[in-house]
């Protein structure tokens, strides 16, 4: 497919990166002149074209249309003379054609620069901006009329994420019969519309109810503070869980899966960045069988003998507080940066796999396990304990986080699947560093029917399967910044000797 500024695009051209080393710092100013200096050149091609056409026009064909013109020819000569005109003239017209192809593809080339440079995103419409504010603005209020109502407006907010998830989750069992379609059709159109400014929508709500609600909020402001009354609100009701951070992890045996064996990849080593994140499918109960709560660690043994780790977690499995700690509760904790299940459940997983302090750990989470892993590697003192060798998260809103330097850091989101700004941030507002990448892309605006159709749809977009086809289309551009951070994470997630402990983790309170 080719990309056109007027049309959409072709999948790879939805792909934008923040962040990393190499063409983030270039100067901008330098790219919009070789945007400029190609945009010439293709306005000189095209005027070269129309010589070529020209000159095509004023080539003489000896005796052509006047036989007694060439009387003085053999005939074999004006036969002759005629072929090599006519072949003169086709060949003109080739040229002329592969000029305007050539300047079709400087215009193309023109167009990706001042894109790359930044230029779209810089040029935003007022309407979108006067969009956006409206959004924030009437996020605001919903959060904090809900927060003003106290206890059952506060569950009424958190059971907004919860129920739009459930209804996503489960298709169009709730709209039923004739309607299904068309409601469908309804919902897509909301969502493709919707996904730019859920940013917005999110800091809106999560300031309102930190307004209302200041004493759980702990005096911050902001998602932080929302998240934090809605945490507390988790942990205070009843019916909803209690203040026990307390977790314990079991090791499963095969019996413990649906089919009565462990994923088939348990033996081996990944072999790409990619790879590692699609194992995580085999993680939820519904795609590959495994109890709920399970996370993997792996341990892989290099042919010098090196030991490196790599430990995949995936995300929520219930919306409300569960029996294990990838639920709701998790979610909002983690926005809110306070204690939490998921991250003590991992760190005992780490202790009980016998992962020594020098040997490299590489962290790959989709939705909140991309959370729990950002939150330990960004925590104080965990960088002592343990070497952090990468990190990799999936659809997971981590751009309040500071990552460690020299460490690794690739971050895949798409808008359309919302989860990634529910820290009230987009993708460009993420931390940008030489070690810290982050790749997005715009599913509705790709000319992929299957983009097309998950830009539509709050859980396709959020797939672990999307993630992965925009990481794959990333490294397919050749992009410097993704293939760099991917290598260095790449390089730890292989080995000759290879085993895999799953752990069952549990919250031990309930």
């Amino acid at each position: 497919m080719v990309s056109s500024p007027d049309g959409r695009l072709a999948p790879a051209d939805t792909v934008t990166v923040y962040g990393g080393s190499g063409p983030s710092s270039v100067d901008l100013d330098s790219v919009r002149w070789a945007a400029a200096l190609v945009t010439g050149a293709a306005d000189d091609l095209r005027a070269a074209a129309v010589h070529c056409l020209g000159v095509s026009g004023d080539l003489v064909v000896p005796g052509a249309g006047r036989a007694e013109a060439a009387w003085w020819l053999p005939a074999e000569a004006v036969a002759e003379a005629v072929a090599r005109a006519r072949a003169l003239e086709a060949a003109a017209q080739d040229v002329a054609r592969r000029l305007i192809a050539s300047a079709d593809r400087c215009d193309l080339l023109g167009w990706r620069l001042l894109r790359a440079a930044g230029l779209y995103d810089e040029a935003e419409s007022t309407a979108e901006r006067v969009v956006g504010a409206l959004v924030t603005a009437g996020a605001f209020g919903v959060g904090a009329a809900f927060g003003g109502l106290g206890w059952a407006g506060l569950a009424g907010v958190g059971a907004l994420g919860g129920a739009g998830a459930a209804g996503q989750a489960a298709g169009g069992a709730l709209t039923g019969g004739a309607s299904q379609a068309a409601t469908g059709q309804l919902g897509a159109a909301a969502a493709r519309g919707l996904a730019p400014f859920s940013d917005e929508a999110v800091t809106g709500l999560g300031a309102g109810v930190a307004l209302a609600q200041p004493g759980p909020a702990q005096g911050r402001s902001g998602v932080t503070g929302g998240a934090g009354v809605l945490a507390h609100v988790a942990r205070e009701l009843p019916v909803l869980g209690n203040d026990d951070h307390g977790v314990r992890v079991t090791r499963l045996g095969a019996e413990d899966f649906a089919d009565g064996t462990v994923p088939a990849w348990s033996r081996t080593g990944a072999r790409s960045v990619g790879e590692a994140l699609s194992r995580i499918d085999s993680l939820y109960p519904q795609q590959g069988g495994a109890p709920a709560g399970t996370v993997a660690v792996q341990r892989l043994t290099g042919s010098d003998g090196a030991v490196s780790w790599t430990v995949l977690i995936p995300g929520t499995q219930s919306a409300l507080p569960a029996e294990h700690p990838l639920d709701g509760r998790t979610d909002v904790e983690l926005v809110a940066g306070q204690a939490d299940g998921a991250t003590a459940a991992v760190e005992r997983a780490l202790v009980d796999s016998g992962v020594g302090p020098g040997e490299p750990v590489t962290f790959v989470g989709h939705s909140l396990g991309g959370i729990a892993a950002a939150a330990l590697v960004s925590r104080a003192g965990f960088a002592e304990r343990y070497r952090v060798a990468g990190l990799v998260t999936a659809g997971s809103p981590t751009g309040p986080l500071a990552t460690p330097p020299g460490v690794p850091v690739l971050h895949l989101e798409t808008p359309e699947e919302i989860v990634s700004h529910a820290d009230g941030r987009s993708a460009s507002e993420n931390p940008r560093t030489p070690d810290r990448v982050t790749v997005v892309r715009s599913l509705r605006d790709s000319a992929s029917a299957a983009d097309r159709a998950a830009s539509g749809s709050v859980v396709q977009a959020h797939a672990v399967t999307t993630h992965v086809r925009t990481l794959d289309l990333a490294i397919g551009l050749g992009d410097p910044r993704v293939t760099e951070v991917a290598g260095r994470i790449g390089s730890r997630l292989d080995g000759t000797a290879v085993s895999t402990t799953f752990y069952r983790t549990e919250r031990t309170g309930r």
